[in-house]
């Protein structure tokens, strides 16, 4: 089982560019690359969410001879094969949201097709892993009887999600990630104390109809939508991996609503019921500026770029595109930047060890078979074992790089204190919403 492999960096912004640049800075850019410089970046381009929405751009500006035949050829092959994924997934989709009908359970979906068309115009572009459902947490143990009986086992629960799987007893290699596999997955989020969104009962009444191929469920408010996406996005940040198709889906939201100064509006008054949405829409606006050259409306970027941290904009600015692009799993740059957004230096601490030195317990990525075979329980432990000796590369890897880099990073904070642009950091979730932005 292979979980890394770097990729060509020449390439990554290459595909990157081509969200960015004029046709003929694109064309510049791809055509000296080579087979193997694309073999190299396979992985990356498949973990990142990018792969398909490249193609579809490469399509679109018509730059298909730009790229080898190859590896223009795996990119249409993963396509058609996830197109058929999409289709199978929404089959599902639709199965459980009418079991959930059925029985009366109070549910509005997150994510996943919901983002279609407004952030994900082609859903088959869109690799989808797993359904996420807003439930009522009186209704929690209904879903969970409901999943049963369509085969799902719940795998995994904290204070505001249940996780549940199926046929998850071996994990699908790489060389089929596109295509539909019987592996599922569902997320029930629910009612928390600390959770960073308001009571689940007021966004369930706030939930309206939705319709995708001709199927009518139960969605977010886009408002809501964008804030959950910028949320979302903020919460990956602030761990090792962020993949730069999530800020991509953001981006093409906000040039969805760009003109629409009602929504913007919206989007202003719902952020005040969030923890931290100020924060993280102006976080990501300044990425999704800095790394695809997105605009976004000023009156947005009035209440939330600039009234951030001037030391979380330093991150932005120095890490932000190095964190986003990086191989899979990621690096531990977060950590600099987890620092600015804490508010409480012991929890900082906490946190600051916690990830340095995580403990030596790994979750279970492959369910126990019903069956029970001899074969299948040394398959579920060696991979076990595989995983467990990666991650721990990874923390000592990443732990080292992180240590090297502190120096720099306080070198820079040093330097913007003394320019006498560092001030002290307000709460930006009080901003109050003024007369006119309600008008």
């Amino acid at each position: 089982m292979k979980w890394k492999q770097p990729a060509n960096r020449r390439v990554v912004q290459a595909v990157i560019a081509i969200f960015r640049d004029p046709v003929e800075s694109c064309r510049k850019q791809l055509a000296p690359l080579k087979l193997s410089e694309w073999a190299q970046t396979y992985y990356w381009l498949d973990a990142s969410g990018m792969a398909l929405y490249f193609l579809k751009q490469v399509e679109l500006m018509q730059l298909e001879d730009a790229l080898p035949a190859e590896t223009l050829q795996r990119l249409r092959r993963n396509y058609i094969d996830n197109e058929e994924r999409s289709n199978t997934m929404f089959g599902e989709f639709k199965t459980i949201n009418q079991a959930f009908n059925a029985i009366g359970i109070r549910h509005c979906n997150l994510k996943g097709f919901t983002l279609s068309p407004h952030a994900c115009p082609d859903p088959a572009a869109r690799r989808q892993s797993d359904f996420d459902f807003l439930v009522d947490s009186r209704h929690l143990e209904a879903c969970a009887e409901t999943l049963a009986t369509t085969g799902y086992i719940r795998t995994g629960v904290t204070k505001s999600v249940w996780e549940f799987k199926a046929n998850n007893f071996k994990l699908p290699e790489m060389r089929h990630f596109y295509e539909a596999t019987p592996q599922r997955s569902v997320e029930l989020h629910f009612d928390s104390p600390k959770h960073n969104t308001p009571l689940s009962n007021d966004l369930l009444d706030r939930a309206v109809w939705q319709t995708l191929h001709g199927t009518t469920f139960r969605a977010l408010p886009d408002s809501d939508q964008l804030i959950g996406q910028a949320i979302h996005v903020m919460s990956h940040l602030r761990s090792a991996n962020t993949r730069p198709s999530w800020i991509l889906e953001y981006e093409r939201h906000i040039s969805f609503h760009y003109d629409d100064a009602t929504f913007w509006d919206e989007v202003r008054v719902r952020s005040q019921t969030y923890h931290e949405a100020f924060t993280a829409i102006g976080l990501v606006n300044l990425l999704s500026h800095n790394i695809l050259g997105s605009k976004t409306p000023k009156d947005l970027n009035i209440w939330t770029v600039d009234c951030l941290a001037p030391t979380v904009k330093l991150w932005a600015e120095t890490y932000g595109e190095r964190a986003v692009l990086a191989d899979f799993p990621g690096t531990k740059l977060y950590l600099l930047l987890e620092q600015q957004l804490q508010t409480n230096e012991r929890l900082w601490q906490e946190t600051k060890h916690r990830h340095l030195l995580p403990a030596l317990t790994v979750p279970s990525i492959a369910q126990q078979s019903p069956a029970g075979s001899r074969g299948a329980s040394f398959y579920r432990i060696l991979i076990q074992l595989q995983f467990i000796s990666f991650r721990l590369r990874f923390h000592i890897i990443e732990g080292f790089l992180y240590f090297a880099e502190l120096a720099n990073w306080q070198s820079s904070l040093a330097q913007l204190q003394t320019q006498n642009k560092l001030c002290p950091r307000s709460n930006s979730d009080v901003v109050p919403v003024t007369e006119n932005a309600t008008s």
